[in-house]
């Protein structure tokens, strides 16, 4: 019987695992070509599982794409992080000191990207942070160690359906046929 409760309480503390930090990007789905949009880069659960209660002090992430469809034409950090991308090499690269300190936030901004759309295709948006192979990789942490992180969204670059183009403008001189009418 004690060997029953044992195995129990072993496999529900396996199954438990620690929540580790996550990067998130959100924006658009899909654009069209020779739009410009922005992509939104979070990092969800900053200070959970053994980070709890600490500082984090910068981050560093390459951004990765197919750049015969994407420009990145701008990275904007959040307010409270200092832009070390001339200093690292890294595109995506920020620190703050003092430091961020736990203070149970769900999510923490990192930065904007913005991308110019020069073609068309799907094309995967990959944030890579691998602490393993570059010290200004990852989210550097005070106390904890450095946290690989990465993260990918899909986006679809299509042209614009000239049929809707057409249609919009046919609605907008019927509306102005309308209004003549009206007028007079």
């Amino acid at each position: 019987m004690i060997l029953k409760y044992a195995l129990t309480a072993l496999v529900a503390a396996l199954s438990v695992q620690a929540q580790a930090a996550t990067i998130t990007l959100t924006g658009p789905q899909s654009v069209a070509l020779g739009d410009t949009f922005q992509l939104n880069v979070h990092v969800q659960q900053p200070f959970d599982g053994d980070r709890a209660g600490d500082e984090l002090l910068a981050f560093g992430m390459d951004v990765l794409f197919d750049e015969s469809v994407l420009a990145l034409t701008n990275v904007a950090l959040a307010p409270v992080w200092n832009d070390d991308a001339s200093l690292t090499g890294v595109t995506l690269s920020g620190s703050a000191f003092p430091g961020i300190t736990d203070q149970g936030q769900a999510t923490l901004p990192l930065a904007r990207l913005s991308f110019k759309v020069l073609g068309t295709g799907s094309v995967q948006i990959r944030l890579i942070g691998d602490a393993t192979t570059s010290f200004n990789h990852g989210l550097i942490y005070l106390s904890s160690p450095t946290l690989s992180v990465s993260a990918g969204r899909t986006v679809i670059a299509s042209v614009p359906e000239p049929h809707s183009i057409a249609l919009v403008l046919a609605g907008l001189a019927g509306l102005a046929a309308f209004r003549g009418r009206r007028g007079a």
